[in-house]
């Protein structure tokens, strides 16, 4: 079974390595980018639309992160007050009940 994991992902890179390659090599015209002014000096393409790709590959792990601290912040704040109302129930729970008058 390891052996034939070990062959799949060798042969999922082997894909990916050829598509990479087949792109590079479609996309070799020259293009400038221009942004806010500034000017890129002519580069092939697929070194644009590589660098987008890798700049989104590093950018949504860091956004998720972002997310995940706010979601366990949140999820602090609700165990603390948890904490707090079950305190608060025990103790009513250990006084007499009042009578009605």
């Amino acid at each position: 079974m390891r052996h034939l994991k070990r062959i799949l992902l060798g042969l999922i890179l082997l894909l990916v390595a050829a598509a990479t390659l087949v792109f590079v090599l479609e996309n070799r015209q020259v293009a400038t980018l221009v942004l806010f002014g500034w000017t890129t000096p002519q580069l092939p393409m697929a070194v644009f639309v590589s660098a987008a790709l890798l700049l989104g590959l590093l950018a949504s792990p860091l956004l998720g992160m972002l997310f995940y601290g706010r979601l366990r912040m949140q999820l602090v704040s609700r165990q603390r007050q948890l904490v707090a109302c079950q305190k608060e129930l025990a103790r009513l729970a250990g006084q007499p009940a009042e009578s009605a008058p």
